[in-house]
């Protein structure tokens, strides 16, 4: 137990206020282009190879679509198109929706990488990790997705299943919700601070001006 909550700690633990070059903002910065590149590959990888494959081509190489479905129940789908499209529809679509969302934030945060934003050491690189934290839930919503479409026994109990999901992802949302908290009351101390040594030596600086005129 004990374990369990240093270690809680150390996820909420935040930066101290003394980073005034902002070292761990350079680090988060500098990963944030590989993670999303990563990401953009496996999402896009995914999307164009769904978990089961596709139909193949029909007798002789017949690429003409069957009145029935191929897999035995679902719906008809032509060669080409996904299995996991043709035995569960709605399975499919939360599949795609996670996936593709994953993908296209993962391209966004790519392009503002690689364009020449001014990302600087604040809130617009804190933002930026949080989109690429809500890039790699949406990765690991499409995965357990796929991951009951192939495992037979996890089908055999789908409420647990969901059950699981929401957990998970409500358990992530929490833990992130409480880290960026934490960052984002570190910024604002470290912002604190170089307000009062700016106006520290501001004070500093007046007799000396004074006294050379």
């Amino acid at each position: 137990m004990e374990f369990v909550v240093h270690s809680f700690r150390f996820l909420i633990s935040v930066p101290a206020a003394d980073d005034d070059d902002g070292e761990w903002l350079k680090e988060m910065r500098g990963n944030l282009g590989l993670m999303a590149t990563m990401i953009a590959t496996m999402a896009f990888q995914n999307g164009l190879n769904p978990p089961g494959g596709v139909i193949q081509n029909g007798d002789g190489g017949s690429v003409a679509c069957p009145s029935s479905s191929p897999v035995g129940h679902g719906q008809a789908a032509c060669p080409g198109q996904s299995v996991y499209a043709a035995r569960d529809r709605h399975g499919y679509s939360g599949f795609m929706f996670t996936n593709s969302a994953s993908f296209l934030l993962s391209i966004t945060a790519c392009i503002l990488v690689i364009s020449g934003v001014p990302l600087g050491r604040g809130y617009p690189t804190l933002a930026l990790a949080m989109l690429m934290s809500v890039s790699l839930i949406l990765l690991a919503v499409s995965y357990a997705l796929g991951t009951f479409h192939l495992n037979p026994r996890i089908q055999k109990t789908p409420v647990a299943f969901r059950v699981f999901i929401y957990v998970f992802v409500t358990f992530l949302v929490l833990l992130l919700s409480l880290r960026f908290a934490a960052l984002i009351l570190s910024l604002r101390r470290v912002k604190k601070k170089k307000q009062e040594l700016q106006g520290t030596n501001s004070v500093a600086a007046a007799p000396a001006a004074a006294a050379s005129s």
